[in-house]
């Protein structure tokens, strides 16, 4: 593993709005969507490096209606992906709920992510159709 994951800090908000834009398109959150991400303390960020270059991004919270964590975001930049640092990522946020339920929205289009998350012990549980801006369903998955 030549990667570390972080905290995240507010230093790391451009670069994880930039990533965003480039793995989710039209779907990506705005400014404001990550300013309010950076200022919520109940929601645990993390960032990844790799060589000293930013790498991925991940952002988890507790969801006490639904009693379960939710992944709000995961997301890598393309030249880093394929080395762990997705379940990396993930592992980090699930580690800062500790013993807790996971839920997660998924692309249905994203095949790669699907598979990530199935590695890691997500199932399938629901879809909710047209949820993306780009027409798409997500796909609903719990651990």
């Amino acid at each position: 593993m030549s990667y570390v994951i972080r905290k995240a800090a507010l230093s790391d908000l451009n670069a994880a709005l930039q990533l965003d834009r480039e793995a989710f398109g039209v779907d990506a959150w705005t400014f404001l969507d990550y300013m309010g991400v950076f200022s919520i303390r109940s929601v645990k960020k993390f960032s990844a490096e790799d060589d000293g270059q930013f790498a991925g991004f991940a952002a988890m919270e507790f969801d006490h209606r639904k009693r379960a964590a939710c992944l709000m975001t995961l997301a890598v930049r393309p030249e880093f992906r394929n080395r762990g640092i997705g379940a990396g990522l993930l592992h980090t946020c699930e580690a800062a709920f500790p013993g807790k339920n996971y839920y997660l929205n998924v692309d249905e289009a994203n095949k790669a992510a699907i598979r990530l998350y199935e590695r890691e012990g997500y199932r399938q549980t629901g879809t909710e159709p047209g949820y993306y801006l780009n027409g798409h369903n997500a796909i609903i998955m719990e651990k």
